[in-house]
Order: structure tokens, then sequence, then C-alpha cells
């Protein structure tokens, strides 16, 4: 079967996954570090795409939510994973910190301490968050399909494979002219 003839919420999402965190890889290489005007990049630092602009959320904020929400649909709780939300999106605990406040603020996030462990928190999504998060997952669904359709499979999964070399590169150079590990 084509991928055009599956639904397209149903449509092969660990490939849509796949995609999406390799997007993601491309928008956090922080190439100001090497020069954004020898790459032509610039502007804002809240990237928006068409979903993100209905529901109000940058892709980094959608992709924590999603994060947040497949969480809670395995039981899980805590304040651990911040790190690794960090390491998946490339940035650092503090903008996570910092995009967790947002998001609180907004009403879509909880945050409180863990009765286990005062140290870390217990990060919950709302009712409002849940809402939002599925309304731009079928947005973002939809958009993701659009582009595996027109680059196919075998294409879809290389320039998933590239944007990873290409990050993986730009941060060898990066470590390279900084000095750090």
């Amino acid at each position: 079967m084509d991928m055009k003839d599956k639904d397209p919420i149903e449509a092969n999402n660990e490939l849509k996954n796949e995609l999406l965190h390799a997007l993601f890889a491309l928008k956090n290489l922080n190439l100001h570090k090497l020069g954004q005007q020898e790459f032509g990049f610039g502007g804002g630092s809240r990237k928006r795409c068409m979903a993100a602009e209905r529901h109000g959320l940058n892709i980094p904020e959608f992709a924590m939510l999603k994060q947040l929400k497949l969480r809670e649909e395995k039981g899980e709780t805590g304040g651990a994973w911040l790190s690794e939300m960090g390491e998946y999106l490339r940035v650092s605990k503090a903008a996570v910190s910092q995009m967790l406040g947002a998001l609180e603020k907004r009403g879509v996030v909880t945050r409180e301490p863990d009765p286990g462990n005062r140290r870390t928190i217990i990060v919950s999504l709302t009712d409002d968050g849940r809402e939002m998060i599925d309304g731009f997952e079928r947005d973002f669904d939809n958009y993701l399909m659009i582009l595996m359709e027109r680059f196919g499979e075998k294409d879809t999964r290389e320039i998933i494979r590239l944007i990873y070399k290409f990050s993986d590169i730009i941060e060898s150079i990066i470590k390279e002219q900084t000095g750090a590990d």
C-alpha cells in the first residue's frame, strides 16, 4: 500500500517521529556559533510552522508537550527527564526549564515537587495542554505526511540520515573551534 492510501495520522508513525526528531536536530544546530551570515540563517528564536501558528506553539514546545504526553501514557513521572528533554531538543536544562515556565504560565502544564524526591519535579499536562497537543499533532502529522509523500519513503530515510550527519559534522566543528568537550 502506498503512503498516500493510508490515513495521515496512522501512516508510519515511526518514520514520522524520526523525521520530526531530525527536523528538530536541524533546527537546533546552533549555527550562530559558526556565523549565521555565512550560512544564511538568521531571524527570531521562535521558529514556527503553520500548525504551530494555529496552536500558539513553537516546535520545541510541541516536542516537549508530545514527550510529556508519551510519558504520561506510559505512567512515567518525575523530573529526571529534564536532562533527557534537553538532549532531545538539543538545548540546555535551563532552556527546558524556561520553556516549562512559559507553558505553565499559559496553563498547559503544571509543575509540583515530587513527594518521593523533593529535588525533582513532576510535570503534568493540563486538560488544556492535552487538547492543544492533540490538535497540534493532527495538524503537524498532516504536514509531515505531505513531506513524506513528496519525498517518498526512501528519500525521507535518506534526508533523516543526512540531517543527522550534517548535525554531527556541525557539532564536531563547533567543538574543535571552541575546544569544548
